[in-house]
């Protein structure tokens, strides 16, 4: 049987607050760093499904009448079908998990990996969440994958010469 929830908490806890508070868009950065301030105090651990709730549920809201189980009348069927635009998935800064990539693989295919993801931000990102030191002056994408790879040779080294 497959688990329906994961637990999260620490950085990974963070990390979904970061894309659940970065997909609303009406929230400024200022707003977004203080909501995500305080969850970080007051929520000590996650549970988030695996699998989403259809879209059809809507989360009842502060202030909001809850919906009863008083039987309601269906909503009216559409005469034509609405074509919904692509939604790209969110980033996902723990997929390639870049040491176990040098591990097994070797320098290149971690580079080959982190060539699909073309935005900077989304880069240092996979670096703060995998905890890989790179410089703050780095400018472009392949300057960042680089110096995330370098990174993860170096905790990879530092690793072997700990054990050693």
């Amino acid at each position: 049987m497959r688990k329906k929830t994961r637990a999260l908490s620490g950085a990974s806890q963070e990390a979904y607050f970061r894309r659940v508070l970065k997909a609303h868009s009406g929230l400024s950065p200022a707003d977004r760093d203080t909501l995500l301030r305080k969850l970080r105090r007051e929520v000590a651990q996650l549970r988030v499904r695996l699998e989403p709730k259809a879209d059809t549920e809507v989360p009842a809201v502060a202030g909001e009448a809850v919906p009863t189980d008083e039987p309601t009348a269906p909503p009216p069927r559409a005469t034509a079908k609405k074509a919904k635009p692509p939604v790209a998935p969110p980033f996902d800064p723990f997929t390639p998990n870049i040491i176990v990539v040098i591990r097994k693989s070797g320098r290149g295919a971690a580079l080959a990996a982190l060539e699909a993801i073309d935005s900077v931000d989304n880069l240092r990102l996979l670096a703060r969440e995998q905890r890989l030191s790179i410089g703050a002056d780095l400018a472009t994408a392949a300057d960042v994958r680089a110096a995330i790879v370098a990174a993860a040779e170096r905790r990879i080294a530092n690793r072997m010469a700990a054990a050693g």
